[in-house]
């Protein structure tokens, strides 16, 4: 699995500097745009696991804004059980941290399972999910990493003043919805199941 490549898959495709740039600029508008990139995101994990390498249209509005919104609701669900056990003091914030490294391993394994089921409730589904990543471990770890690393390389967005952050979260986004896509294909998952 080549997974360097997913840091620039997306470089000389067709159009792709205007599909970063209304990337880019969807993450300048606070809830809605973040919605619309994160729908985004799941059409690309949908789109690598079934071998198409290409940065998808921006098209279908209402499809991206309701796969984003599945994606940040179940986002927050996960954070629920963080913020209940933050507010039981230092033990609490102990917990909180441990429940927030756990929610964050698991999280990308979760999209991949929703990416391909079109399902809020395969957000939820621990049995395939926790058997995705165990069956997958190796690869798993090393894609969980290079999310780690993509979002810290996006902070360097910072030195291109602060607008350039988005272009560089966007690029991040990209990066690790190439990474589960690449995953899920090479685990052999079907791009529905």
């Amino acid at each position: 699995m080549d997974f360097w490549r997913s840091f620039s898959f997306m470089l000389g495709q067709r159009n792709w500097i205007k599909k970063v740039a209304i990337g880019g600029l969807l993450l300048l508008v606070p809830i809605v745009g973040w919605l619309f990139v994160a729908g985004y995101g799941v059409k690309l994990v949908r789109d690598v696991a079934g071998g198409t390498e290409e940065l998808p249209e921006w098209a279908e509005w209402g499809d991206l804004l309701t796969q984003g919104l599945f994606v940040f609701v179940a986002g927050l669900i996960y954070g629920i059980p963080g913020a209940i056990v933050a507010r039981m003091g230092d033990p609490g914030a102990i917990l909180s941290s441990l429940w927030g490294i756990a929610a964050t391993v698991v999280f990308p394994a979760a999209v991949i399972r929703f990416a391909l089921k079109a399902d809020l409730g395969a957000f939820f589904d621990f049995n395939e999910i926790l058997g995705f990543i165990r069956e997958n471990l190796s690869d798993y770890v090393i894609v969980v990493l290079l999310v780690i690393v993509a979002n810290t390389l996006a902070g360097l967005g910072m030195v291109l003043l602060v607008v350039g952050v988005v272009f560089t979260f966007f690029w991040a986004s990209l990066v690790g919805a190439h990474l589960c896509g690449t995953l899920a294909a090479r685990a052999g998952l079907p791009t529905r199941i």
